[in-house]
């Protein structure tokens, strides 16, 4: 789960609508917004409108205008593909201030609602944060996700970099788009050349990369000082 949001379950939620949400993140890693075939909307279909069901059939008529997809045909999920999930999650932020506003004395009830609207809006939330597993990167078998780096010789942006940002000097010797772009070294800087021999402007970089590195070591220390 590592660099993937956290769903925040607030003290006193509805314990049906956290344990679906325990389950939701235990399964939504190839989920998110942007995927096509894993799309984040049905799992909220799945594990959450229930949830969400379950939970309004106990409340009284007047809490259920508060929490959209409560107590009607349209549910949760249906609003998030009506509208998308930022768009979902300011609304719910804005019923869930005029729920506190109208509220001169907070019960028990009212307080378990309002955590339970807190979780549900840091789901709506995270969902918008949350990365696919895999990314293109402009629309090619390139995974975008993959750190974009400069590169180690030169500082010039590495081959990944460059081209991510949309410069193609990087295919100029790929004609057949195999893509095999570095995230550590520029193309004037790769290890080798397309026809595989060694590159001689890499080969004399890294002869003066030990000093380089010191170099740079003793002026970092000298600016610290």
């Amino acid at each position: 789960m590592k660099n993937f949001p956290v769903i925040r379950i607030w003290e006193g939620c509805d314990p049906t609508v956290a344990e679906a949400i325990r389950q939701f993140q235990d399964r939504w890693r190839p989920y998110s917004g942007a995927s096509r075939g894993k799309r984040i909307d049905r799992l909220i279909q799945e594990l959450i409108d229930p949830a969400v069901a379950r939970y309004t059939a106990s409340l009284p008529q007047q809490y259920l205008s508060y929490m959209p997809g409560a107590g009607g045909v349209v549910t949760l999920s249906d609003i998030v593909r009506l509208v998308g999930l930022n768009s979902m999650a300011r609304l719910q932020r804005q019923l869930l201030r005029a729920f506190v506003s109208t509220r001169a004395e907070e019960t028990a009830r009212d307080q378990r609602f309002v955590a339970t609207l807190e979780t549900l809006l840091d789901l709506i939330r995270a969902c918008a944060r949350k990365p696919p597993l895999k990314a293109k990167l402009r629309d090619t078998r390139l995974n975008g996700r993959r750190a974009q780096e400069f590169c180690r010789l030169c500082g010039a942006p590495a081959e990944l970099t460059a081209f991510a940002v949309g410069n193609d000097n990087t295919k100029r010797d790929d004609p057949d788009d195999v893509l095999r772009l570095s995230s550590v070294y520029c193309t004037d800087h790769r290890p080798q050349l397309p026809n595989g021999d060694w590159n001689p402007a890499y080969r004399k970089a890294k002869r003066s990369l030990a000093q380089f590195d010191m170099e740079l070591a003793r002026l970092t220390k000298q600016s610290g000082n």
